[in-house]
């Protein structure tokens, strides 16, 4: 007989490819070749909080498809590649880190996979607020 508990039993390490994919569709290209991130004219249309979720995002994909060679982001380098002053963007990830939205270890940020859902619903809410 299975445990029904074992229902609730996820793992940390694997991913839902199929809700990442959802979440980025519209949103990201990734360049198969260099991994270079690229957000589409959806998602600049985003505030830069969903902008900067949505590039984690976009870096979580690109690491599933092997296409970059480690997840985990520094602020310097996420503010370089989306054009957002670096004080502003700390200040950001410092409520994202309160909100258990991103981690962080050795200065570098991502997203964990139990929070992927939580973006997804906060892209789908300002979606909704578009139409």
């Amino acid at each position: 007989m299975i445990d029904p508990l074992e229902k609730l039993v996820v793992s940390a390490v694997e991913i839902d490819r199929e809700l990442l994919a959802t979440t980025l569709a519209d949103l990201v290209q990734i360049d198969k070749d260099s991994g270079e991130i690229r957000l589409t004219r959806k998602s600049v249309t985003l505030s830069k909080k969903l902008q900067i979720l949505t590039y984690f995002l976009a870096r979580k994909a690109a690491k599933a498809l092997s296409l970059v060679p480690d997840e985990p982001i520094s602020p310097k380098e996420l503010s370089s590649k989306l054009g957002i002053g670096g004080g502003p963007l700390r200040g950001q990830l410092a409520v994202f880190s309160k909100e258990r939205l991103i981690a962080s270890e050795k200065g570098k940020y991502w997203i964990p996979n139990y929070a992927i859902e939580q973006v997804k619903v906060l892209l789908e809410q300002a979606r909704g607020k578009e139409k």
